[in-house]
């Protein structure tokens, strides 16, 4: 490779570069502040280095005022994929919020090391079995074959997706209440047995009302909380595995969604 067509490579070297890196900033698994900077920026460019040299090898993109645009719009593309692929992922976290308000634990949040912000107990412990089961199927190899062929899907050199549409905002409006509804089929089986156990209480403070219901009550559903967890813990990895295929799909959709 000459010097020339080394310098017409560069634009779209940082083209791929931004689109990729800004995706692996809000995917799931390599956005959390575990993973240290220069790893997700090293991975980022072997990525995009591969791109090039495999899809773009011919092309060329001029350095221009539109360049700049073109910047903007493989990072805003990149981070909405990220989004979109990491949201049906959040409804585990949000099952579990379901669930310790149930238990009695809303009050006891604790700081999540790959976000940095506070999450239920319950969530952040079916979280974590999530992304080893996540982890465990190869899942994020997946995405990475997602954005890798988003490239033929959304061309670099042209400004035309499709975020000035209503489509977009309605797809995402769509994934957020798939993301309500997988949320409620995780913690229902568990908050449908901890009501059961609030109505026996009540039955109990009225039968017999010398025994201190907020004494009994709250350990009497901390206990029946885990035991059914226990029970339903097999079902889970049927609804990790429908969290996963979903997004397949969506990933899949909002790619052509984009490059319609």
């Amino acid at each position: 490779m000459n010097s020339l067509s080394l310098i017409n490579a560069i634009p779209v070297f940082l083209l791929i570069l931004a689109r990729l890196t800004s995706f692996l900033v809000t995917m799931p698994i390599f956005s959390y502040r575990t993973i240290p900077a220069p790893v997700k920026i090293g991975l980022a460019a072997v990525l995009a280095l591969l791109v090039d040299v495999t899809l773009f090898e011919n092309q060329a993109v001029p350095l221009d005022g539109r360049f700049v645009l073109l910047i903007l719009k493989e990072v805003l593309v990149g981070l909405t994929m990220g989004f979109v692929a990491g949201i049906i992922t959040y409804a585990v976290q949000l099952a579990g919020a379901f669930i310790d308000m149930q238990m009695g634990f809303a009050i006891a949040n604790v700081i999540s090391p790959e976000s940095g912000v506070p999450t239920p107990l319950t969530g952040q412990f079916l979280y974590v079995l999530q992304l080893l089961f996540f982890l465990g199927v190869n899942a994020h190899h997946m995405l990475i074959n997602g954005i890798l062929s988003s490239f033929q899907l959304i061309p670099l050199n042209s400004l035309g997706i499709a975020f000035n549409s209503g489509n977009t905002a309605e797809f995402v409006a769509q994934i957020t209440a798939q993301m309500f509804l997988i949320a409620a089929q995780l913690a229902m089986p568990i908050v449908g047995c901890l009501f059961l156990v609030d109505i026996a209480v009540g039955l109990v403070a009225r039968t017999v009302p010398q025994v201190n219901v907020f004494v009994v009550g709250l350990p009497l559903k901390v206990l029946a909380g885990f035991a059914v967890m226990l029970v339903v813990f097999p079902s889970l990895i049927g609804l990790f595995r429908i969290i996963f295929e979903s997004m397949t799909s969506i990933f899949n959709n909002f790619m052509h969604l984009l490059g319609s």
